[in-house]
């Protein structure tokens, strides 16, 4: 081969370089843009349909009816399988409506609450630092409730975070299907429209309630005043080895009925995964635990520190949970 055509191959090769570089780039942006599309639609837009969501080996189907107006936004969610109970949520009160004798926890249930779609996800403080810890990926386009849908691929940059895989709606932004997986491709829930549609206006009386009268309970979900009492955080309380990309965003600390003594509560994220952690003080050694406990993708670290019961709780992987708990320390003499 002459030098000649060594130095053209060379440059071929550096143009289609280029040119990956470039598309990925591309991609990339609009996978960004189909995201935050994603994130005002779910709020923003008019919807009924029914959905499954598929999670610790069990399959839930529920109807939701969202409405946008001059009032904002409502909702009703319905559990069409399982035990019967009904969401009505607006922009001042979340109500669950139920019979008597089921317990209040299933309110919450599935997937950790019947709050909203379960598969919406949770973006806290904008897209701008999902970089940090993920990279965006759009895919092939495919149908879902008779829609068709482009999927993008949220994955995480290391093993401490998980990835989703989406498939969104691209004329509207709704989100129709999504997949939370391990870092192995293992799929912890899943959630699918099986129909939906997008009326101009929602009646009001679609979001009321249909379970009424004798034996049925409507309760307010939020915790009564009565049983907590919230105090002063104690700002010596911190996260030694912070997992990249994590920050704290909230803390805080409570008396409540549960237990003698307050508990401190701070709130890490990355911008998508979401770590609880829980500082109280116990009175005896054997109150402390040890361990790890998983449920789906929740998991659950315990660890000891001093006279106290650190508890990390979080939609992430087990080594997440257990480097937090093993970081957390108080930088006074002791917790109190």
């Amino acid at each position: 081969m002459t030098e000649s055509m060594l130095r053209r191959l060379h440059l071929m090769c550096l143009v289609a370089a280029l040119l990956a570089t470039a598309t990925a780039a591309a991609s990339e942006q609009a996978a960004h843009a189909l995201l935050e599309k994603m994130a005002r639609a779910v709020d923003e837009l008019n919807y009924e349909g029914t959905f499954v969501f598929a999670h610790d080996q069990r399959m839930e189907t529920m109807q939701i009816i969202h409405a946008r107006d001059e009032r904002g936004s409502r909702e009703r969610l319905v559990a069409l399988t399982g035990y019967p109970r009904e969401i009505i949520k607006d922009a001042d009160s979340i109500i669950c409506v139920r019979p008597d004798d089921l317990d209040p926890a299933l309110c919450l249930d599935p997937g950790k609450s019947l709050l909203g779609l379960p598969g919406v996800l949770p973006i806290r403080q904008g897209l701008d630092g999902l970089s940090e810890s993920y990279r965006l990926r759009l895919g092939d386009r495919q149908r879902v409730a008779g829609l068709p849908c482009r999927e993008l691929a949220i994955l995480p940059q290391d093993h401490l975070r998980y990835g989703r895989q989406l498939c969104i709606h691209e004329p509207t932004g709704m989100l129709l299907q999504s997949r939370l997986l391990s870092r192995e491709g293992r799929i912890f829930e899943q959630f699918m429209f099986t129909r939906i549609e997008f009326p101009a206006r929602v009646a009001d009386d679609r979001l009321r309630p249909r379970m009424q009268g004798k034996g049925v309970t409507a309760r307010p979900m939020e915790t009564p005043p009565a049983e907590t009492h919230f105090m002063e955080p104690d700002p010596r309380w911190h996260v030694g080895e912070m997992p990249p990309g994590f920050r704290v965003t909230g803390v805080s600390k409570r008396l409540m009925a549960a237990g003698p003594h307050p508990v401190q509560h701070m709130i890490l994220t990355d911008g998508l995964a979401t770590v609880s952690i829980f500082v109280t003080r116990t009175d005896r050694s054997e109150e402390r635990l040890r361990g790890v406990t998983r449920s789906g993708a929740l998991h659950a670290a315990v660890l000891p520190w001093k006279e106290y019961q650190v508890t990390v709780l979080g939609e992430v992987p087990e080594a997440t949970v257990r480097l937090i708990a093993e970081s957390v320390f108080h930088d006074g003499e002791d917790g109190r």
